[in-house]
């Protein structure tokens, strides 16, 4: 009765060498065999089971073809005397570099254990590709959404102040401060400023002498549009003053003080820097609706504010958004 297969199974960590390519045995050598699927090598001497046969073996415990398996294992069996000895190089498999060695009387018995070992191999690979494939399955279905952005308040208040640089209004270039108050409900901006004109004096043609100093302060209204999810804003505003001037170059001329009045629009950009913190940026155009005119005592004009100016201003806005 042929002998039960002793499997001894030894652990060698050496590198994995490359496969060798099967040759021919010279007559009364044995004969090296080459199974048909590259991944898979048998070497044995003749007498044992081709490759086409272990295949076969593998494939009926299997249950499928090994075509649809990526596998790298090599077999060598090599005849001592009356045994058979089998080197099977799963390393490429596994993690550690797993090498097992068979013996046994037959070659068939040594077929049918690889034909086992190699079957476990397969069958946990195949495992491991469904399970990649089923997640790979839930990832592509699995739809992140989007944080939902935060509900925007119904009312915001915050200050700005700022600087502000216009034509039209004050003669030459004039700079500004200004400092507002801002509500906002839902979409509507209402906004409170009051602003500071510096100083600037007025000539009768460049080179002359300065002839009266205008001062001007304002307030104004602005309504508008203002949404909470957008940095943008743009309004309609109406502003009040006074213009006063003084000479000192025209002894006993005294300039009047008058009304300022103006009507116009504006948008501007707010970039928001923290959470309570915005850099606000805007233009603004006035028509002048009541502009002061001042004339020296025989009724020249020395200096009367533009129909039309135009501002530009940037500042720093504390409060909600």
């Amino acid at each position: 009765m042929r002998s039960f297969v002793l499997v001894v199974v030894t652990v060698a960590a050496i590198a994995p060498a490359a496969a060798q390519p099967a040759t021919p045995a010279s007559p009364g050598s044995s004969v090296a065999m080459a199974d048909p699927t590259p991944t898979l090598q048998w070497n044995a001497p003749p007498g044992c089971p081709d490759a086409a046969d272990l295949r076969a073996r593998i494939e009926r415990r299997l249950e499928r073809s090994l075509d649809d398996v990526v596998l790298g294992i090599e077999v060598d069996v090599a005849q001592k005397g009356s045994r058979y000895i089998a080197r099977v190089d799963l390393r490429a498999m596994t993690v550690a570099n797993d090498v097992r060695t068979l013996t046994s009387t037959h070659c068939d018995e040594i077929a049918d254990a690889v034909a086992v070992i190699v079957t476990r191999v397969a069958s946990d690979a195949i495992a491991r590709k469904r399970t990649a494939v089923r997640e790979q399955d839930v990832n592509e279905k699995i739809i992140v959404e989007p944080e939902p952005r935060p509900t925007p308040r119904m009312w915001s208040v915050g200050g700005r102040l700022g600087a502000v640089s216009g034509i039209g209004v004050i003669p030459k270039v004039g700079v500004a401060a200004e400092l507002a108050i801002t509500v906002r409900r839902d979409e509507l901006m209402v906004e409170v400023a009051g602003t500071r004109w510096l100083d600037s004096y007025a000539q009768f043609h460049d080179g002359a002498p300065a002839v009266v100093n205008v001062f001007l302060d304002t307030a104004a209204t602005r309504v508008g549009w203002r949404p909470a999810r957008l940095p943008l804003r743009a309004w309609a505003a109406i502003e009040f003053g006074m213009m006063d001037g003084n000479s000192t170059k025209l002894p006993g001329e005294q300039f009047d003080s008058g009304r300022w009045i103006a009507a116009g629009a504006g948008f501007g950009v707010a970039w928001q820097i923290t959470k309570w913190l915005r850099l606000v940026g805007s233009n603004e155009t006035m028509l002048a609706i009541d502009r002061m005119r001042f004339r020296t005592g025989d009724g020249l004009v020395v200096y009367a504010p533009a129909p039309m100016s135009f501002r530009a201003s940037a500042g720093i806005e504390v409060g909600w958004q």
